[in-house]
């Protein structure tokens, strides 16, 4: 095989050990993703989605030694990918980029973790692993994006994942790089998800399947089972893509900054496009105090994207207020704060809400495309008005203070649902996971 392709190079970069390479802040930021992903998955435990997955596997007697996030239960590890990948992304409280359309720990790092239960591996393999399986898919999106996303409309988390999972997995499973071209040629075949889904339990079943997916082709990889050997030198990233993908692209990000640092961890459960209008009226109505009744009209002004992704301004269950900006302001306004248990139907049809949505408008403003941000304007019945903007992102993050949000996140998640106590062994576990010789202990906890 020609070492010179594009696909050999990720392939090689894939199956290789990187972890001594690594600085404190690398290792710092990875096991905050993983701190994170799993808070994250805990809050997808009760997902009817997942539920509904997790029923039906059961029914069919599919059987393992995988954890189970937040189950009590294990699965085969393939199963078990598809369901921790569907619970972290259930409730949209995962990580998102800075800068590109898609969640990189949702895909990568359940795949990771059935990955290093079925090796017995150490945490420094796992985190390698997971850095790896990152840094492939910030490659692949820096010559696929923005088209990919914003044209073609794939729901990226789950078309460039499963390539992410897979390195991931394939590092922590020891493939050979021929066997690593075979598995991205696998999941070519392999990967999904759509925008058009938004909004529905298919958007989370897409991050589960592409970490589903990219392992189960490394497994099959590993078993001399063939795909497109050459995937990324032919016509596939191009046909996926709408465009001409440069190749030097894919490998100068590849060599590039650690992927990892351009990570940002939710505050608010819910699409990311709605942050700002969320922030902005809780801005406002802190400076500006006003009643509910005393609010004339609302005016946002997201990225044009935006109104693409979480426009829905009449929305009915509370699936769908995750993605719509007026709910999510509204409800911010109305109940004071955005949590896990603001997305409920009842509180989608409380009246309160109802009265807001209808005076609300939606204008794109380009000026947010870069830091997914925007501006929210107030428009009060006596006559006064009020503005309030948000950059959301395009700037560095200093590990240090993710740290505090990403603790501060675990711990109402994670009290409340697994227990102090239990929240308190995993947290010391997920603190000095390089440390690790097994994670069967931190598996048991979760």
């Amino acid at each position: 095989m020609d070492k010179k392709n594009l696909t050999s190079q990720m392939a090689e970069y894939a199956v290789s050990e990187h972890f001594d390479t690594y600085t404190e802040k690398d290792l710092q930021m990875a096991k905050l993703s993983v701190a994170d992903w799993v808070a994250a998955a805990y809050t997808g435990v009760t997902d009817p989605g997942v539920q509904k997955v997790l029923a039906l596997a059961e029914e069919e007697h599919i059987a393992g030694d995988a954890v189970l996030i937040g189950q009590g239960k294990t699965s085969a590890p393939v199963n078990a990918a598809l369901i921790n990948g569907m619970e972290s992304h259930a409730i949209d409280f995962d990580d998102i980029h800075d800068y590109l359309s898609l969640h990189l720990c949702s895909p990568v790092l359940p795949a990771a973790l059935a990955a290093a239960q079925m090796a017995g591996s150490d945490g420094r393999s796992f985190l390698d692993g997971t850095m790896i399986g990152y840094q492939i898919m910030v490659a692949l999106s820096a010559g696929m994006m923005p088209e990919h996303y914003n044209i073609a409309r794939w729901h990226a988390t789950g078309t460039i994942g499963i390539f992410g999972a897979a390195a991931a997995a394939g590092r922590i499973l020891g493939l050979t790089p021929d066997q690593m071209c075979q598995a991205f040629g696998i999941c070519a075949g392999l990967g999904s998800g759509i925008q058009l889904n938004f909004g529905t339990m298919a958007k989370p079943m897409a991050a589960g399947m592409a970490a589903k997916n990219g392992l189960l082709a490394v497994i099959l990889a590993k078993r001399g089972f063939t795909g497109r050997a050459d995937i990324f030198d032919t016509d596939y990233l191009k046909n996926v893509s709408g465009k001409e993908v440069d190749p030097e692209v894919i490998r100068t990000r590849l060599a590039g900054p650690q992927g990892v640092h351009e990570l940002r961890f939710k505050r608010y459960p819910c699409g990311a496009p709605t942050h700002s209008g969320i922030i902005n009226c809780r801005r406002i109505l802190e400076e500006h105090p006003h009643t509910i009744e005393e609010i004339e009209k609302i005016v946002f002004e997201p990225y044009p994207r935006a109104i693409r992704l979480v426009g829905n301004m009449d929305p009915k269950t509370g699936l769908q207020g995750k993605f719509s900006i007026g709910f999510t302001a509204a409800a911010q306004i109305v109940f004071g704060q955005v949590t896990i248990e603001t997305f409920t139907d009842e509180n989608v049809m409380d009246s309160r809400v109802q009265y807001l949505l209808p005076r609300m408008e939606l204008v794109g403003n380009d000026e947010f495309t870069y830091s997914r941000g925007g501006r929210t304007t107030m428009y009060f019945t006596d006559g006064t008005h009020d503005s309030h903007t948000t950059y959301l992102l395009g700037h560095e993050v200093d590990p240090e203070d993710a740290a505090g949000d990403v603790w501060e996140k675990y711990d109402e998640i994670m009290i409340s649902r697994a227990g102090a106590d239990k929240a308190g062994q995993i947290r010391r576990q997920l603190e000095r996971l390089e440390e690790s010789g097994n994670l069967a202990e931190l598996c048991r906890l979760l």
